[in-house]
C-alpha cells in the first residue's frame, strides 16, 4: 500500500483573515472552500475549532494564542520576488527582508496572521539563468548556486 504525501494542513484561529492574506496578498486562488477548510494548490487551511474537533475531539483543544510556533515554514516560489516582497511585506509582519542566500537565491519571510512562517523566493532555475546572464560559466554557477552541473544546464536550457 503506498502513501503519498498530498499537502500540510495549517491550523487557523480566524479563516476570513487568513483567507484575505493567502488569497490577496499571497495571490492564492482556492480550489475547494468547505466549512472550516479551505484548499489550496499545495495547502489548506483548517480553522482551529473544526481541527481540534476532528484531531483531538474538542474543539477547544488547540492552545489558545496564534497557533504558528516557528517551527514550520510555508514555501512559495515567484519569477519576481521584489514585487511580492512589495506587495506582501505590506500585509504581513516581516521576518527577513529581500536577501540574498548564500547560494545566491533571493528571498524573505514574514508571518500570516496566525503567525506561521512563510517563505517567498525565486526559484532556482531563475536564480541559475540570473547568473549565467552576468556572465558566469556553468562551472561557476555550480558553484554559486550550490547546484549539480545536470540542474544548471536544464535551467539554462529553457
Amino acid at each position: 500500500m503506498p502513501i503519498r504525501f498530498h499537502s500540510p494542513c495549517v491550523f487557523v484561529r480566524d479563516m476570513e483573515l487568513a483567507r484575505t492574506f493567502y488569497e490577496e496578498a499571497m495571490g492564492q486562488t482556492p480550489t475547494l472552500v468547505l466549512d472550516g477548510y479551505v484548499v489550496y494548490p499545495g495547502f489548506a487551511l483548517w480553522r482551529a475549532d473544526t481541527a481540534g474537533q476532528h484531531v483531538f475531539g474538542d474543539a477547544l483543544a488547540l492552545p489558545p494564542g496564534r497557533l504558528g510556533r516557528d517551527n514550520f515554514e510555508l514555501y512559495f516560489e515567484t519569477g519576481d520576488v521584489e514585487a511580492a516582497f512589495e506587495a506582501v511585506s505590506a500585509r504581513a509582519e516581516a521576518l527577513c527582508p529581500l536577501t540574498t542566500q548564500p547560494w545566491g537565491q533571493r528571498c524573505f519571510r514574514v508571518r500570516d496572521p496566525e503567525g506561521h512562517i512563510v517563505e517567498v523566493a525565486e526559484p532556482m532555475e531563475a536564480v541559475a539563468r540570473r547568473l549565467a546572464a552576468s556572465g558566469m560559466d556553468v562551472a561557476a554557477v555550480c558553484a554559486a548556486t550550490q547546484m549539480p552541473e545536470a540542474f544548471v544546464r536544464a535551467a539554462l536550457a529553457t
